[in-house]
């Protein structure tokens, strides 16, 4: 038996995307079994290209967004180090000290709440909006809190987003 490309490509694609992947490795393992020397070597050069392309295709966003925040860490607690009580800074530094925080604020409020839930209450929503929101959400950050906890992250949550107003 030959494999062709097509045949491989699909197999491969078959074992990555379906839910019963171990069913379908099995399946390539025990054909693979009756193959010759020259077979699998053929097929292990197509499965390295076929792993080599879907690499290329894989995006590292996530991976660069970890990378830049330990930096933005790390850097915020050597910052914070070298802050004494009573210093005087220019405005500018000031500034820039604001928007950062500001953005920190940003990027934290929408990986908190509003990347998980999907959705943003509207502008005119008030705190009890936001409460009752949370109380009833299912999202993952909100279980195992009680009530009270519930309600504290919706003001926290409504506070934030009175502030980017």
């Amino acid at each position: 038996m030959r494999l062709t490309k097509d045949i491989i490509r699909g197999l491969i694609k078959e074992a990555l995307n379906s839910q019963e992947r171990k069913d379908k490795i099995s399946s390539i393992l025990n054909q693979l079994a009756n193959l010759d020397d020259a077979d699998v070597n053929y097929i292990m050069s197509q499965v390295r290209n076929e792993m080599d392309k879907l690499e290329e295709a894989h995006d590292h966003e996530g991976d660069m967004a970890k990378r830049q925040m330990y930096k933005t860490a790390r850097d915020a607690a050597q910052v914070f180090d070298m802050i004494q009580p009573g210093d005087n800074y220019p405005a500018w530094l000031q500034s820039k000290m604001t928007k950062v925080a500001d953005y920190m604020g940003v990027i934290k409020n929408y990986l908190e709440y509003d990347h998980v839930v999907g959705e943003k209450l509207d502008k005119d929503a008030d705190a009890g909006d936001y409460v009752k929101d949370f109380q009833k959400s299912d999202a993952p950050q909100f279980k195992g809190k009680s009530k009270k906890k519930k309600q504290k992250m919706a003001i926290a949550a409504y506070l934030d987003a009175q502030d980017d107003k």
